[in-house]
Parts: structure tokens; C-alpha cells; sequence
């Protein structure tokens, strides 16, 4: 929403939009007077006063106390000044992968306050993974000082139905069919929701990554598997089915992915102990200059680009955002793949590096949280 548009209608609706506008102003400044979030939002000052004084009382915006400095009202004292209660409550994100579990705690405004990483096994069984988050998620809500937990955001592989249900998980043992909102209900005193972590992750990154104010554009992941996410007209789309982006392997990408784990194979004397070490001694290589891993990285961005070019061509984004474990080569991949799109794209995207490397999906779960509280508050 334009949060300069001034906006009439129905009187609660606009009571509603007005309160949410000003607090996702009020969220992204220190403080603000009365006239000065009037301005940023598009309303009157006796408008923005009274939100204001709404949201003092719903205690989600506190009063500062009153100094020399700011701006007077006329020559008489000075305008009160508000800003957001960043520390009324707290979300919790989770990303469950094969190999890691990450919990963040963040505050209302989605600075991280506690940060919790546990190592798994890609082949842990369901019960014993959902343990480990269970436990990660009390560790991490114990290391956070007077954490208020209010919602739970899970990211998590597969096709995740609304329920927070998954329906299709190929890369977790027993996860197909998991009804993690069910699973994981207790954790935190709030609501648990789930959703898939390559669709998180493109959230992230368009609403606080390499891509935020783009409103078009594609997060490609690019791992030992590969997926895609899609950001379209300022929103993530995630399709009829949940399963937007959702890609099958294909043999190009396959045939790309294993010259990498080949080459760390034949550089390092012995097979990698996981395909992420195997990835990452290409991508050390690589910056270090070594040409054969140079090689095997642009070989590997001819068989990324196969999974781009139907998506860029139908969907013409203005940014395409790298993102997943071999995305750390930065311009060793990001360069010769932006080169084959130009030579086969009549209007090539940019391409940009995640910023949020692989706290991008954790990310997105605290982001997916805090959307759920501003929506039922101004419900």
C-alpha cells in the first residue's frame, strides 16, 4: 500500500489502514512527532494524533520523555514525540533443514536478540528432528533476556499446504504428510506457522535483503537442489498449490552440480563428508584463484541459467537474487550466469548476491511471524 495515498471509505476500514500504516512508519524511524508521521503517512495531524494516542494505549508505541531538543510547538513546549515498542513481544523463526536447525528470536520490529544453531544429519527420522526443534527453540528462548514469544514462524523444505501442513517433502525422511503446525503447537505461548523456506527466504530478501523495494523479481536457490521463488507486484507468490517454484531436478542442473562435488573430490584427495564442505572448497578455491574451480563454477552457472530462462522470459523481473550455498561464490557465478541471460533475454534482470546467506530463510520465518501479528491487530 502507498502510505501517502490518503484513503476514504468506510470509517473503520480507514481507521484500520491508517494504524497499520503508521505503524510500519513508525517501525522503520527512532521517534516521531505527531505532525511528522502526519506527513509520512498522508494524513491529518489531528488524525495522526489520535493513532498516536491509540496506539499509546494498546502499548505499542511508547512516549518519550520530554527534553530541550525537537521541534516546539510555537514557542511554547515541545511536540511530543513517539516511538515503536519494539519490545512489547517477541517472534521466534525456525529454518529445519537436513544439516542445520536455526532458531532466531526477534523483536517487533525484527532485530535478532537470541540466535541458536544445532548440526543434524540429513537422515535424522522425523520424530528425533522435530525434537531437536523443539528443544533449539526453548534454548534459544531461554537465551533471549524476558523474551515474550507472541507467534512461531517454521521454515522448513517440501510444499507447504495453508494448514501448515506438508504435503511433498523429498529431502527429509518421514516429513511428507507432517502437520508441523500440529507438531510444534506449544512451543511458544502463540500461534505456530509454517511455510516452505525457499518461499521465506525470497520474502526476506525482498522485504530486508539484496532485493528490498524491487517489486518483480525472482530468488533462485542454488544448492544441492534447486528452487525457485517468486516476488510479483511488491508480494510473494506462492501459487494455487503452495507449490510455486517448486523445480524437479533436471539433468543440466545435475550434470553442473556433480563437476563441483567432482572437482572438490580430485582437489581434495577424498570425497567431501557432506555435498555443502564439497561446495564450499570449490567456492575457497575459487577465490583463491584457482582456475579449474573458476571453470567448474561458470559450468555450473550454464546449467543455472537452464533453470532461468523460461522463468525470466514469462515473468520479465527486474532482479534475480542468488541465493543457497553455492551462491558464496559471489561474482565467480554471479558474472558469467548475468552473461548468458543477457545473450539470451531480450531484457535481462540484474543479478544480485544474497545478502542474508543462509540466515535468509530464518529470516523470512520472523518475518512471516510479525506479518501474522500486524494483520490480526488490525483485524
Amino acid at each position: 500500500m502507498d502510505q501517502k495515498r490518503t484513503l476514504s471509505g468506510d470509517p473503520s476500514l480507514l481507521r484500520r489502514l491508517n494504524t497499520a500504516a503508521a505503524l510500519g512508519v513508525l517501525r522503520q524511524h527512532e521517534e516521531l512527532t505527531a505532525p511528522e508521521l502526519a506527513t509520512l503517512i498522508g494524513v491529518s495531524r489531528p488524525t495522526a494524533h489520535d493513532v498516536l494516542l491509540q496506539l499509546l494505549g494498546q502499548g505499542r508505541v511508547v512516549e518519550l520523555a520530554s527534553g530541550s531538543e525537537g521541534p516546539r510547538i510555537g514557542a511554547g513546549r515541545p511536540a511530543r514525540r513517539f516511538r515503536f515498542h519494539a519490545e512489547a513481544g517477541h517472534v521466534v523463526g525456525v529454518d529445519i533443514g537436513a544439516h542445520k536447525v536455526l532458531v532466531h528470536v526477534a523483536d517487533l520490529r525484527g532485530r535478532t536478540v537470541a540466535a541458536h544453531r544445532v548440526a543434524v544429519t540429513p537422515g535424522l527420522t522425523a520424530a528425533r528432528r522435530l525434537r531437536v526443534v523443539r528443544d533449539a527453540v526453548a534454548a534459544c528462548v531461554k537465551q533471549a533476556t524476558d523474551a515474550r514469544p507472541l507467534a512461531l514462524g517454521i521454515g522448513t523444505t517440501g510444499i507447504v499446504d495453508p494448514s501448515g501442513r506438508v504435503t511433498v517433502s523429498t529431502a527429509l525422511p518421514g516429513w511428507s504428510g507432517l502437520d508441523l503446525t500440529r507438531e510444534l503447537d506449544g512451543c511458544v505461548p502463540g500461534p505456530v506457522l509454517v511455510g516452505n523456506d525457499i518461499q521465506l527466504a525470497t520474502l526476506a530478501e525482498f522485504t530486508g535483503g539484496a532485493a528490498t523495494g524491487v517489486r518483480d523479481g525472482i530468488y533462485l536457490y542454488v544448492g544441492n537442489r534447486p528452487g525457485i521463488g517468486l516476488w510479483l507486484r511488491g508480494q510473494l507468490h506462492r501459487g494455487h498449490h503452495a507449490a510455486a517454484g517448486e523445480l524437479l531436478p533436471f539433468q543440466p542442473w545435475a550434470d553442473a552440480y556433480q563437476r563441483l562435488l567432482d572437482w572438490s573430490a580430485g582437489h581434495q584427495g577424498a570425497e567431501a563428508p557432506t555435498r555443502d564442505s564439497a561446495v564450499r572448497a570449490v567456492v575457497a578455491a575459487a577465490d583463491a584463484g584457482d582456475g579449474g574451480a573458476r571453470y567448474a563454477l561458470r559450468a555450473f552457472a550454464e546449467g543455472l541459467a537452464g533453470c532461468l530462462l523460461t522463468h525470466v522470459a514469462a515473468l520479465d523481473p527486474e532482479l534475480v537474487v542468488l541465493g543457497g550455498g553455492v551462491s558464496r561464490a559471489g561474482g565467480v557465478l554471479r558474472e558469467p550466469l548475468s552473461a548468458h541471460l543477457d545473450a539470451n533475454c531480450r531484457r535481462p534482470p540484474e543479478v544480485r548476491t544474497s545478502t542474508l546467506g543462509e540466515e535468509s530463510t530464518v529470516t523470512g520465518a520472523v518475518r512471516m511471524a510479525l506479518e501474522f501479528l500486524e494483520q490480526t491487530a488490525h483485524a
